[in-house]
């Protein structure tokens, strides 16, 4: 099984884009199994990068960084709810902020919360919960641990072989097909394990 841990800026184009192409990979490639998780990133490198893309001043960055913050306790919540069910509501929401330029509210995100078949009375309660909020600290503290500071960036592990992870930077379509054509995936360390066990022993980590 294909393991691929993707670190996304939630506002951000090219992360969008990357999501849509691991589902096209996983959909293309029907005979081998994928597991996927899309992990928000959250950093001044975000957060520039959100600016940037917005053209918004650096007097907006904390705006931007409370932003981003609420859309991951947002997905979190709604991870809480099954991870297919999760996934979607972020494309969704990704969909209404970046393609059709929708300002972010609670309202959108209950709309879409209702639109993707979330529990609302529970998906309400975890977006303001410690739950929601230690899941968040724990990506970025797996983030910190695997020296992961851009987003679009993949952590891919191969559950067939037991030493080797692949960090592949830009991410999308085409670079992870190359490495599964290349035979460069063999890993079946759970990330936060292999992020635990970073500097305490010799792992075989390439960065592509």
């Amino acid at each position: 099984m294909i393991e691929i841990h993707l670190f996304v800026n939630p506002l951000g184009m090219k992360c969008y884009r990357c999501e849509q192409d691991v589902m096209r990979i996983e959909h293309d490639l029907e005979q081998t199994k994928f597991n996927y998780q899309f992990i928000p990133l959250i950093n001044l490198y975000t957060i520039q990068d959100t600016l940037h893309r917005y053209g918004l001043s650096a007097n907006h960055q904390q705006k931007i960084s409370e932003l981003l913050y609420q859309i991951s306790l947002d997905f979190k919540a709604a991870l809480f709810q099954g991870g297919k069910r999760g996934r979607k509501y972020l494309l969704q929401l990704q969909t209404e902020l970046i393609n059709h330029q929708q300002s972010y509210s609670f309202e959108l995100a209950t709309k879409i919360a209702d639109n993707v078949g979330l529990d609302l009375e529970m998906f309400l309660t975890d977006r303001k919960s410690s739950l929601a909020r230690k899941a968040f600290l724990a990506d970025q503290k797996m983030a910190n641990e695997l020296k992961v500071i851009r987003t679009a960036t993949a952590v891919v592990f191969d559950t067939n072989e037991p030493e080797y992870g692949v960090m592949i930077n830009d991410f999308d379509y085409d670079s992870l097909l190359e490495c599964m054509q290349n035979g460069q995936l063999q890993a079946s360390q759970d990330p936060q394990v292999f992020a635990d066990k970073l500097g305490k022993q010799h792992h075989s980590f390439r960065i592509i």
